[in-house]
């Protein structure tokens, strides 16, 4: 007669087989509401267990109710107040594109940005070739002053958008709206 030989397959189960297979335990183990049986030997101790007692023990039967359903959490009534927006960019971009200006800021070394909202008082002198328009600050750097002229939003958008602009001294402080904000609708210059 011929004998049967298991061999081992070297294959270990997949995850998704791990996970099916503790499904179904789940199932056949799982707990559920019935009822415990409540057992108190001779000396007055208790212990509750899931099958009948042994015959010296006192038994009594408790009955379990079953889990309750899930319920969404109560709605209070509590004022609730529109997030306050923090983000000082954001007010100024809204708040110029109601307007519809923005400024020209020109340095009094020739600089020139633009901006949607009002222009810095001072900037950072280049390299120390200024030679009008020097002020030592606070932290004993030089300066030079800023002056803001209104204009359209339009034209200052195309001027910032325009493919010359990068040869303009002062580009560097055109205000920039980040590509997150623009993905999301709040491009002033749209």
């Amino acid at each position: 007669m011929h004998t049967i030989r298991f061999e081992a397959s070297g294959r270990s189960m997949r995850w998704y087989e791990w996970l099916v297979g503790l499904f179904l335990l789940s199932l056949a183990f799982g707990v559920r509401a019935g009822s415990v049986y409540k057992c108190v030997d001779a000396s007055g101790a208790a212990a509750f267990q899931d099958r009948p007692c042994a015959i010296a023990q006192g038994q009594s039967e408790i009955e379990i109710a079953p889990a309750p359903v899930y319920a969404p959490p109560p709605q209070y009534a509590i004022e609730t107040h529109p997030r306050r927006e923090n983000s000082r960019n954001e007010y100024r971009a809204s708040h110029w594109q109601a307007r519809g200006m923005a400024y020209e800021c020109r340095a009094s070394d020739g600089r020139v940005f633009y901006r949607l909202g009002a222009c810095p008082r001072s900037l950072a002198a280049q390299g120390g070739s200024v030679s009008h328009g020097k002020s030592r600050g606070r932290s004993g750097g030089t300066s030079v002053s800023v002056s803001g002229y209104p204009v359209p939003r339009e034209d200052a958008c195309m001027q910032m958008r325009r493919a010359g602009s990068i040869g303009r001294s002062g580009h560097e402080y055109d205000e920039h709206i980040s590509t997150y904000d623009k993905n999301l609708g709040r491009d002033p210059c749209a």
